[in-house]
Order: structure tokens, then C-alpha cells, then sequence
């Protein structure tokens, strides 16, 4: 069996010898693990924009010292025809309106 540059056999000719060649996702690589993000880093999503062309081109988060933070990118061209990002960086989303949070209960209203 003749050997390609990177000194492995094809896959055609692994076959024509009656061999078997593994699919890609057929690999066993153990349990998967979360996504943990390094700090300093982050990971960026192309964003299905729907039918609001508000909405980011890219979606994502990093760790920044320590702090898990959220991004969204939009894709800009300048005056001058030259194509850039520009973002915005905030805190996760925690799933409540408004941009501050209240410590104060239903108690300490005065009425």
C-alpha cells in the first residue's frame, strides 16, 4: 500500500484493502464538557438579525479580570469605505428589566 505525502494511507486505498475509515463525528472523544472562557478572551456568534436590522451582526461573551461579560458587534463601513466592528460591552443579562437593580421589597415602600 503506497503511502501519501503525510505518510498515512488514503482513505481510498484503506477501503480497497477492505479497512474501514472513520467519519469525523464518529470519533470518541469522551463526555463533553462545558465551555469554560479564559479569562481575558472571548467568543463571538454571527446573529440571525431576523426582520430587525437593529439587532448585532455578532453576539457573544469573554471573562474579563475575572468577570463574565456579554458582547454584541455590529459590522460598520466608514466614510472612507473601509469596513470595521464596532460593539458594546455590558454585564450578563440577568433576565430583569431596566439596567440597575433594586434591593428594596414590597415592605420598604412608604405608602
Amino acid at each position: 500500500m503506497k503511502e501519501s505525502q503525510f505518510g498515512m494511507n488514503t482513505v481510498e486505498e484503506i477501503l480497497a484493502e477492505g479497512g474501514t475509515a472513520p467519519i469525523p463525528h464518529q470519533h470518541k472523544r469522551g463526555p463533553k464538557m462545558a465551555y469554560e472562557i479564559e479569562d481575558g478572551k472571548i467568543s463571538l456568534f454571527a446573529n440571525d438579525k431576523g426582520d430587525n436590522p437593529k439587532r448585532p451582526d455578532f453576539t457573544g461573551k469573554g471573562m474579563f479580570k475575572g468577570e463574565e461579560v456579554h458582547l454584541s458587534m455590529w459590522k460598520s463601513t466608514s466614510k472612507n469605505g473601509l469596513e470595521y466592528l464596532s460593539g458594546r460591552i455590558n454585564p450578563p443579562y440577568n433576565g430583569e428589566s431596566g439596567s440597575t437593580t433594586s434591593s428594596a421589597s414590597v415592605d420598604d415602600v412608604p405608602w
